[in-house]
């Protein structure tokens, strides 16, 4: 296993080992904030590569939702959602607020660092459930 791959791994475990939704929380937008460290460059880079890597860029999103639809679910059966909450919504919710995207844009395009990013997403999650 790659180094990435087995740090996603021990993320995850971290992630679904906690009990307290803050703590989850904060664990993702630590997680998130990883991947961004590591792929935002080459994402943004292939979203000007031209329509030969748009499927690559789709499955890589769809990858994303997957995930984030994971961590949704996670959430609920953690007894973190509330009883109006609709999962489907809340996932694209998180989905938007934890892309590569707005990671670019508020550290490179903003001048946040990395750690700045971290913890406005774990608030911004925190308060968007």
């Amino acid at each position: 296993m790659s180094a990435p791959a087995a740090w996603r791994v021990c993320a995850t475990r971290e992630i679904l080992r906690t009990g307290e939704p803050g703590a989850k929380l904060r664990l993702y937008a630590a997680f998130v904030r990883g991947i961004h460290e590591r792929t935002a460059a080459l994402f943004a880079l292939l979203t000007q590569a031209g329509p030969e890597v748009g499927e690559v860029l789709e499955t890589a999103e769809r990858e994303r939702l997957t995930g984030v639809t994971a961590f949704v679910a996670h959430l609920g059966e953690a007894g973190a959602l509330g009883p109006d909450t609709d999962p489907a919504h809340l996932a694209d919710v998180l989905w938007a607020l934890a892309g590569p995207q707005l990671y670019t844009q508020l550290t490179a395009g903003r001048g946040w660092s990395a750690e700045t990013y971290e913890q406005w997403l774990a608030a911004t999650l925190a308060a968007t459930l």
